[in-house]
């Protein structure tokens, strides 16, 4: 299935073509991702569903400009790519960083959300991810290359048992075309709206059906984090995947399951239910 490369000003997002009926699916990426993140998904998923997969500010072929932002704010970025696709409610599936935007989303508009699904990521960043997420931060401000970081993130990315299989191999060179795809200045920028965020008072207000997807391996959102996300959301779903913080690259297959078994079973717009008065 042949992917659609779309702009609408300065925001910029892919999508599958599929039926002008098939519900729409809007899939948000990462710290250092962009749409192409989401290439397996959007092919699993196309045969079902209207797939966008967007380039969050200062990601992808999407400017970042020069001026700090917030999570709220690539939230109601998202929300301006589904009024440019003609999207008046869809399926939205955030990772990680991606994940904290997808909250602030369904908090803003709750009637543009079907379902959520919440994947590798929490309400606040824990602690032990922080200190190492500042400490990355400082060392790329302080003039490290984006190899350098490459090399100091991956550990952390998948799990011990994956990082020692042949399946791995492809994921542990640093692509040399990585050099041009994000500018350094967007990656802090994201970097910073992403630890200053907090969900956790506002979670009880999100009344949509939620999955939560979690890693057994995950050192950057860890099972903690992923159980308090439950906890919190009042219709939470929880999943457990083999993997680490990239379990949607360990367990490709569960993961389009899980996503697609959700948006068939909360495909009526009848189950919206507003945030709750703060």
């Amino acid at each position: 299935m042949p992917l659609m490369t779309t702009s609408r000003g300065p925001a910029h997002w892919t999508e599958t073509a599929s039926p002008a009926d098939a519900p729409p699916v809007v899939l948000i990426h990462g710290l250092g991702g962009d749409a192409t993140f989401w290439v397996a998904e959007q092919h699993a998923l196309a045969d079902r569903f209207r797939v966008l997969a967007v380039d969050l500010r200062g990601s992808g072929k999407t400017p970042g400009g020069t001026a700090p932002f917030s999570i709220e704010d690539l939230a109601q970025d998202v929300l301006a790519i589904m009024d440019a696709a003609g999207i008046d409610a869809a399926h939205v599936v955030g990772f990680s960083m991606g994940g904290t935007v997808a909250q602030a989303l369904a908090l803003a508009a709750p009637q543009r959300v079907r379902s959520l699904v919440l994947a590798a990521t929490f309400a606040h960043t824990g602690t032990q991810a922080e200190l190492f997420l500042k400490a990355i931060g400082a060392v790329y401000a302080n003039g490290a290359t984006p190899k350098q970081i490459f090399e100091l993130v991956l550990p952390w990315l998948f799990s011990d048992r994956f990082l020692s299989s042949p399946a791995a191999a492809p994921y542990l060179d640093y692509p040399e075309s990585a050099d041009d795809e994000q500018d350094r200045d967007d990656w802090l920028r994201l970097l910073q709206a992403m630890l200053a965020f907090d969900g956790r008072p506002a979670l009880s207000r999100l009344g949509m059906p939620t999955l939560v997807i979690g890693g057994d391996e995950d050192r950057l959102a860890p099972q903690e984090g992923v159980h308090a996300l439950v906890a919190g959301l009042s219709q939470a779903t929880l999943c457990m995947l083999p993997g680490g913080h990239l379990m949607n690259v360990e367990s490709p297959q569960r993961f389009a399951d899980a996503l697609a078994t959700h948006f068939v079973a909360h495909a009526s717009t009848a189950e919206f239910r507003p945030a709750m008065p703060a």
